[in-house]
């Protein structure tokens, strides 16, 4: 069966990134969780804007503007909530192509094949990803499933480390605690983003000496 190349492949295939982005992205998309789309656009390897244009000439998809757009109650029902914010995509049509059913699924990233793989087994049919921004995904997530949990931690706690009052805590802001552990691992992370910022030459030596 033909399996579609990751994403950052074919970013290098192109040439439109090289080996140290690459290493850069994954390493960033390692320590601070996410995609590898929006770690390359963070680091500023790539625009949004550039990256669909390229995907969307590279796999003939179509670009669908989610800002606005109502979608049917029975097709948001083919993916769960939970599922549609785990893979950052959202239905937004249903029909069938040569008798075969079809969803419609927008999303920032079509070489996922995990992603696709799940949504059509709990979909059972076809899927066809269309492509849509990352902000208008969140827009339209939000507007017809409801807003995302308040309970989401920035710093990616798991529940297990907040839910076990053996571990050392550090005081937080606000008068709360945030286990030892945990806030080594944002320190690790912090660190790592600095060492590709100045890989990258936008943080100088003198900009990582500790203040005097």
């Amino acid at each position: 069966m033909y399996k579609t190349p990751r994403l950052g492949e074919i970013l290098k295939q192109a040439g439109i990134i090289d080996d140290f982005q690459l290493d850069s992205a994954l390493s960033y998309q390692h320590y601070w969780g996410g995609r590898l789309g929006e770690s390359l656009i963070k680091l500023g390897y790539i625009t949004e804007e550039n990256m669909q244009d390229f995907l969307a000439r590279q796999f003939e998809l179509p670009r669908i503007e989610l800002f606005g757009r109502h979608i049917p109650a029975e097709v948001l029902h083919a993916i769960p909530e939970d599922k549609a914010r785990e893979f950052h995509v959202i239905p937004v049509e249903r029909g069938e192509v040569n008798g075969a059913r079809v969803l419609v699924v927008a999303m920032t990233d079509p070489t996922s094949i995990l992603a696709i793989d799940t949504l059509q087994f709990m979909a059972g049919c076809h899927i066809r990803p269309a492509l849509a921004s990352s902000a208008s995904i969140r827009y339209a997530l939000d507007l017809h499933y409801g807003p995302a949990a308040s309970g989401q931690k920035a710093l990616d706690l798991s529940f297990e480390e907040l839910g076990d009052q053996s571990r050392p805590v550090v005081p937080a802001p606000g008068g709360s605690a945030v286990p030892a552990q945990s806030l080594r691992r944002l320190e690790e992370r912090f660190e790592n983003l600095l060492k590709i910022l100045h890989e990258r030459g936008i943080l100088a030596e003198r900009d990582l000496e500790e203040p005097r």
